[in-house]
């Protein structure tokens, strides 16, 4: 019950990450970079919209793969820290709190609010030129989303298994790129509603930082531990 609760979490986690200022605003980037084309030929131009969808799976699959395999890295590394676990709890716990009021902007930190990207270009990109522009572009993001994404790690390292680890890390990876495609997927009939989210990005930015405190008292406190019994 614990690790789904934590699935549940991570999830979630991945949602916040796509509605985060350097995600959501510049959805109509991430589509032209992925098809060439803009929204408007996405939109009308059938085989256009094929190659959103399709390119979109790959773009996923080059951001997921990238978070995924640093995520390993903090899995592997938290085996070997399971005989000091509690102290390592309580200051995963402290810090995912310090990232959580960060993210709700109280706490201004310009180095985390920066966002690099690599400047991956092609006049018709396919599916592998997609994969290669969401490896470059997860390193970008990775700044921006830097609390979440490092608050997904630090329960991924206190996982029980390296194979739990990792599939906490691909469940934020789902809750991540799902929007992703299914926008994609239906993007003549969500744009219009879709860009009505943009004028909340402050508010979504606050409860994401809230979400993050949260989580971490829960993981100072044990609470998964007290709530589950197991």
């Amino acid at each position: 019950m614990d690790y789904f609760m934590r699935t549940i979490m991570v999830f979630l986690e991945g949602l916040a990450s796509f509605l985060s200022p350097c995600v959501l605003p510049l959805i109509p980037a991430y589509f032209t970079y992925m098809t060439g084309q803009s929204i408007e030929i996405m939109m009308e131009d059938r085989k256009a919209h094929r190659a959103l969808i399709i390119n979109s799976l790959g773009f996923i699959l080059g951001f997921s793969l990238v978070f995924v395999s640093l995520g390993i890295v903090a899995t592997s590394v938290g085996q070997f820290l399971q005989a000091h676990k509690d102290v390592i709890r309580k200051i995963s716990g402290v810090l995912i709190v310090f990232f959580g009021i960060f993210h709700t902007g109280i706490i201004p930190i310009k180095f985390l609010n920066r966002e690099r990207r690599f400047d991956i270009s092609k006049r018709n990109p396919g599916f592998l030129s997609a994969f290669l522009i969401g490896v470059g572009f997860s390193f970008g993001w990775s700044p921006c989303i830097g609390p979440i994404l490092t608050s997904v790690y630090i329960m991924a390292s206190q996982s029980s298994t390296l194979l739990r680890g990792i599939g906490l890390l691909l469940v934020y990876a789902l809750g991540l790129g799902l929007p992703f495609f299914l926008i994609a997927l239906g993007l003549k009939y969500v744009w219009k509603h879709f860009r009505k989210l943009y004028k909340h990005m402050n508010t979504v930015k606050i409860i994401s930082g809230i979400l993050l405190v949260i989580i971490g008292v829960m993981i100072y406190f044990n609470a998964f531990y007290f709530l589950t019994g197991v």
